[in-house]
């Protein structure tokens, strides 16, 4: 499995990037939506872990186009972000879990596994 990591806190997204690894995974980290764009496009993930605050836009801005690309792919939302506004997104989108920060290393992985 390959993920792709969406989080402009490079500490924590190279940290997820590493409790990925650790589990067997394939793992790539990016900062912004604009370099996920472009991952999106020309890879073949089946699991996001996305940020919501970002500084050039929201994790939900990615997820029309995962959802073209890869259809069956999870979708994970890991937010410091969680009103109402949030979890409304969170359910009209479908996205699969929601995690929020600050997050355990036992989280992560039982996102992934479903």
């Amino acid at each position: 499995m390959k993920a792709l990591i969406v989080d402009d806190e490079d500490d924590i997204g190279m940290m997820v990037s590493r409790i990925l690894i650790k589990e067997g995974l394939e793992a790539e980290h990016v900062n912004r939506i604009a370099a996920a764009k472009a991952k999106v496009k020309d890879g073949d993930y089946q699991a996001y872990l996305l940020d919501l605050n970002l500084p050039d836009g929201t994790g939900f801005d990615l997820i029309p186009l995962i959802r073209a690309k890869s259809p069956n792919a999870r979708v994970i939302v890991i937010s410091a972000h969680d009103g109402a506004y949030e979890m409304q997104r969170v359910e009209e989108e479908k996205i699969d879990i929601f995690i929020k920060k600050p997050f355990t290393k036992s989280q992560i992985i039982e996102a992934i596994q479903g």
